[in-house]
């Protein structure tokens, strides 16, 4: 094991003797490996580097893990569509070469970018602004140490660690350097990247109807709003025709209109 810098507290891995020399995963120490050695591996085979030590991944995550994974994805996606926002957010496997080297390369739960320029075909070529990782029994040294020193040197603004096995997360201000924050599962938590957006962990199978329900709601209040001053438009109009024709009888039946209009609306609202 110790030929491809793996440890044991670090990764359960199933691998062999022979499969690290069948891969090519003999080399040891530091700097021993690039990114065309993760390029080389088989498919089924998840490896990340950190400054060219190798760490490799063969076990499937476990169905708390994914279903974290996507409930956080989708709310995150759900609020940039609502915004009609810049940013994409990837959910794994998504490739980083996070220090624009070929000594460094992660592939972290759920990423962040918000500047295009660092996206290409193969992922992203720089520091994500925000990034998530979901703690594994296998990794949980991998997430709390090396990968946040990681992320903190390369310039990731904002770092979570989701923790299943605690049901807590640990929240990283890399941008300003300040202490982590400790959150429950059941608090919805901001998202420092933005002014307004709150990750939900406890019910992350709710979020879409309750964007539908709030989308209702602003369009019910567009609509009446709408309503209103399309018929204060129409009355504008009708008086000045009445007024211009002489027609000062018709007067009080077109306000009377109006206030009919209105109290619809605001029956409507209510």
């Amino acid at each position: 094991m110790e030929a491809a810098r793996i440890r044991e507290e670090e990764a359960e891995m199933d691998l062999t003797e022979q499969d690290l020399v069948r891969l090519g995963l003999t080399r040891k120490g530091k700097w021993q490996y690039t990114v065309a050695d993760i390029e080389a591996l088989p498919e089924y085979v998840r490896a990340e580097l950190i400054d060219g030590e190798l760490f490799v991944r063969m076990k499937t995550p476990e169905t708390i893990h994914q279903d974290i994974l996507m409930g956080l994805s989708f709310q995150v996606e759900l609020y940039i569509q609502k915004k009609k926002g810049k940013c994409h957010v990837f959910p794994a496997p998504f490739g980083v070469q996070i220090k624009r080297d070929i000594y460094n390369y992660v592939e972290p739960d759920i990423t962040l970018i918000c500047d295009d320029e660092k996206l290409n075909r193969y992922g992203c070529y720089g520091a994500p602004d925000f990034v998530v990782e979901i703690v594994s029994p296998s990794n949980r040294k991998m997430d709390y140490v090396r990968k946040l020193a990681l992320y903190k040197e390369a310039g990731v603004r904002e770092y979570w660690i989701v923790d299943p096995k605690y049901e807590r997360v640990t929240v990283y201000d890399l941008a300003k350097g300040t202490e982590p924050t400790l959150h429950p599962f059941s608090e919805r938590i901001r998202v420092g990247v933005y002014d307004d957006l709150y990750l939900d962990i406890a019910n992350r199978h709710d979020t879409l109807e309750e964007i539908l329900t709030e989308e209702r709601q602003i369009s019910h209040e567009t609509g009446r709003a709408e309503g209103l001053q399309e018929g204060e438009t129409r009355f504008a109009m009708l008086t000045a025709i009445l007024l211009r024709e002489g027609r000062t009888d018709a007067l009080a039946k077109a306000a009377a209109d109006l206030e009919y209009r209105n109290n619809l609306y605001r029956e409507n609202a209510l």
